[in-house]
């Protein structure tokens, strides 16, 4: 009877503890680390923008060196709730935002290839700023640019740019510096891809 009693006892633990472990729920729709009760939502995105002005060889396109600034890839409205909302979360819920992917591509210009940046120990740089904004990060970086190329992806940094995400809109500009004799045509297009994580948990 004792053995009995102990069987049926040590079945009962079992199953309060199967139950217990069953509760802990964790939500990961993009892989990486689990985190119990977030979500990763990708946000994948690709537009083009036109040189709107010519660029000699030897200049420096960059926040510090004038007449050139750097060139502006992309303005775009952020939406994170429309993104994020069909998971039951709101911008106020963003734990952190981060780049998986950016790659740059040539667009529209016969001839024309990546030869133009000058090779240094950062050749390209790629900014986040909210739209007019005064502060820009760093996300994707290149050196050792190679030759003859039209298409080229970048190194992506792993910090966090939720604060970014939470302005209405965004700006994405490239900072470089062209190599002597190499230029760059007024009109020539760039098309930039980019891909975000953005995880949100509720408080």
């Amino acid at each position: 009877m004792n053995k009995i009693l102990s069987l049926l006892t040590i079945c009962l633990i079992l199953a309060i503890s199967f139950s217990s472990c069953k509760k802990k729920t964790t939500t990961n729709t993009n892989g990486g680390n689990a985190c119990t009760g977030c979500v990763e939502v990708p946000i994948d995105r690709s537009d083009t923008t036109s040189l709107p002005f010519g660029i000699p060889g030897g200049a420096s396109l960059d926040f510090t060196v004038p007449p050139f600034g750097p060139v502006l890839l992309d303005t775009f409205a952020t939406k994170v709730d429309e993104f994020i909302g069909p998971y039951g979360f709101t911008k106020a819920d963003m734990l952190k935002v981060n780049v998986t992917k950016l790659s740059m591509v040539i667009e529209n210009a016969p001839g024309q290839t990546f030869n133009f940046i000058k090779d240094a120990p950062i050749s390209l740089r790629i900014y986040v700023d909210s739209f007019n904004g005064t502060t820009p990060k760093m996300i994707a970086s290149r050196d050792n640019i190679p030759q003859g190329v039209t298409t080229m992806d970048l190194v992506v940094s792993t910090d966090d740019i939720k604060d970014y995400f939470r302005a209405d809109y965004m700006e994405i500009s490239a900072a470089f510096k062209t190599a002597d004799g190499e230029s760059l045509a007024s009109g020539t297009k760039f098309r930039v891809n980019y891909s975000f994580k953005v995880t949100a948990k509720k408080p």
